[in-house]
């Protein structure tokens, strides 16, 4: 990818190549641009339009097209404070995640997940989502333990028979969350409800505490805060009649460590942390 690119009189400088390699990020100053495969951009510029035209908080949209055989969008930036950076400072700051941070992330949480509810196909289609979460991936990488890795993934698609079939953000993380916005839908694919709003809370388990990893937990939810959150996202599926999230969150879990788990090779410490935590929580 070029460091930089010219677009309507712009300077957009690379921040990120994204998976496979297809597509990019750049910036110019309170714009993002994404540029690259065509089909990718294609796909993930429908789905933005489609998000925001069923109220997700998403980035607003400010233009798109063609560029040497490229397409691109351009979307506002949200800056660089996102929910994950401020419950860092906190920590670094009071030793915990502020009730004032904590909040903002239960209110994007909740306009994000009844948005989700807007978004409802007809069928549930468990293989589709076995891809979105890279299980056939998992497995190939843990050739020991496909067999228990697909039985554990029927099982939890049994207790997420009574949840409907929804837009998946695919990596719902305070990384990704601001107090108004969400960001980075490249990895969105259909699956159950739930799956995104408990993924906000676990997220951080997949990452250690100590320097010798390569990435380190920068927070923690107390005890308090993770409770208060299972109520508030037990509370949007009761407002849709749906069962309590909470009470199989470890399911929830299991998924989005599958999603978290594979394509880690660069990082080998934090990989063998993620292997051995799942395989003690999962499989063991």
């Amino acid at each position: 990818m070029e460091p930089s690119i010219h677009i309507k009189g712009k300077v957009f400088d690379l921040v990120a190549v994204q998976r496979g390699a297809t597509t990019a990020v750049y910036k110019s100053g309170n714009e993002i641009l994404r540029i690259g495969d065509r089909a990718k951009i294609t796909k993930d510029l429908a789905l933005h339009k489609k998000m925001e035209a069923l109220g997700f908080p998403v980035a607003r949209l400010l233009g798109e097209g063609e560029l040497g055989g490229s397409s691109y969008f351009i979307e506002s930036s949200l800056g660089e404070r996102h929910l994950g950076n401020q419950f860092a400072e906190d920590v670094r700051e009071s030793g915990v995640i502020r009730d004032a941070s904590f909040q903002s992330l239960l209110g994007i949480v909740d306009r994000f997940g009844r948005a989700q509810l807007k978004s409802i196909v007809p069928a549930n289609d468990f293989e589709e989502f076995s891809r979105g979460i890279h299980l056939d991936i998992l497995c190939e990488e843990l050739p020991d333990y496909a067999v228990a890795i697909q039985s554990r993934f029927r099982r939890c698609s049994e207790r997420f028979a009574p949840f409907p079939f929804v837009i998946l953000h695919g990596d719902f993380n305070p990384s990704n969350l601001y107090p108004e916005s969400v960001i980075d839908l490249e990895d969105s694919f259909y699956g159950p409800f739930g799956l995104d709003l408990v993924t906000a809370l676990v997220h951080i388990n997949y990452f250690p505490d100590s320097p010798e990893y390569e990435y380190v937990a920068r927070y923690r939810f107390t005890s308090a805060q993770s409770r208060e959150y299972l109520e508030a996202i037990d509370s949007i599926a009761a407002g849709a009649n749906l069962p309590r999230l909470s009470e199989i969150k470890d399911d929830f879990e299991f998924c989005r460590a599958s999603w978290s788990l594979v394509r880690m090779h660069k990082w080998p410490k934090l990989q063998h942390f993620r292997y051995e935590l799942f395989i003690q929580k999962f499989l063991a």
